[in-house]
C-alpha cells in the first residue's frame, strides 16, 4: 500500500517505520525534504521510504496520515490540495480548546477521515508490546470501510485496534485518557500504554 506520511516527528516517523518494515511504501511529505533531520530519518528507514513535497505525497499516498503539530494543521491541507476520497488518517492533538477531528474534518473537504494513532505516547507506539499485551489504539469515524482500512494497518504495526464509533464517543475516551496521564505519567513516565480487556475475542480485521 501507498502511505502519504505527513510529518516526520516522533508520531509520524515512528508509524512509517514501522509500516515501511511491514512492505508498505511510505513516502513522507515535508517542507524540507532534503533536510538533514529526513535524510537521517529515511537512512534508519531504508529504499521503501522517500520524501517530497506535502502535494506530491499526497498525489503518491492511498491513505494520508497527518501527524504534524496542530498549529500546522491549516498549512500542511491547504499544501495537500486535493484529498477527494482519500483516506486520511487524524493523529494531530490541538491544545487551545478546539477539536482536532472537527478542524480537520472542516478542512480536509471530501475526504474520508479517520481519528486514530493519537491516544498514546509515541514510545508506547515505537514499542507497543508490553508485558501485559500490546497497546489498545483508539479510533473513530463515520466511512466504516476507512476505518477497517486503518484498523488492519494499526494491527500490522502491533496495536490492539477498538473502534470508538463516532466522534462523541471519541471525545470522552480522549477526555478519559487525559485524566489517566494526569494520575500516572508523574509514575510510570511517557512509555507505559491502555489495554483494554474483553470478555470474548474481537473479530480480527
Amino acid at each position: 500500500m501507498n502511505i502519504a506520511m505527513i510529518g516526520s516527528g516522533h508520531i509520524g516517523g515512528t508509524l512509517g517505520k514501522a509500516w515501511a518494515t511491514k512492505g508498505h511504501r511510505v513516502t513522507f511529505g515535508s517542507r524540507d525534504p532534503q533536510s538533514e533531520r529526513m535524510r537521517a530519518l529515511l537512512g534508519s528507514i531504508g529504499p521503501s521510504a522517500a520524501a517530497v513535497s506535502v502535494k506530491e505525497a499526497v498525489e503518491f499516498g492511498e491513505i494520508v496520515v497527518l501527524a504534524v503539530p496542530g498549529t500546522e494543521i491549516e498549512r500542511v491541507l491547504e499544501e495537500a490540495v486535493d484529498l477527494r476520497r482519500k483516506i486520511v488518517v487524524n493523529a494531530t492533538m490541538l491544545f487551545d480548546g478546539r477539536s482536532a477531528d472537527a478542524e480537520v474534518r472542516r478542512l480536509a473537504n471530501g475526504a474520508r477521515v479517520v481519528r486514530a494513532f493519537h491516544t498514546s505516547t509515541w514510545e508506547a507506539l515505537a514499542n507497543p508490546q508490553f508485558s501485559g499485551g500490546n497497546v489498545t489504539l483508539f479510533m473513530s469515524g463515520e466511512d466504516e470501510e476507512a476505518k477497517q482500512t486503518v484498523a488492519s494497518l494499526g494491527a500490522e504495526a502491533g496495536f490492539d485496534m477498538v473502534d470508538a464509533d463516532g466522534d462523541e464517543a471519541m471525545a470522552e475516551i480522549e477526555k478519559a485518557l487525559f485524566s489517566f496521564w494526569t494520575a500516572l505519567s508523574p509514575r510510570f513516565g511517557r512509555d507505559y500504554a491502555i489495554r483494554v480487556l474483553r470478555r470474548e475475542e474481537a473479530q480480527p480485521f
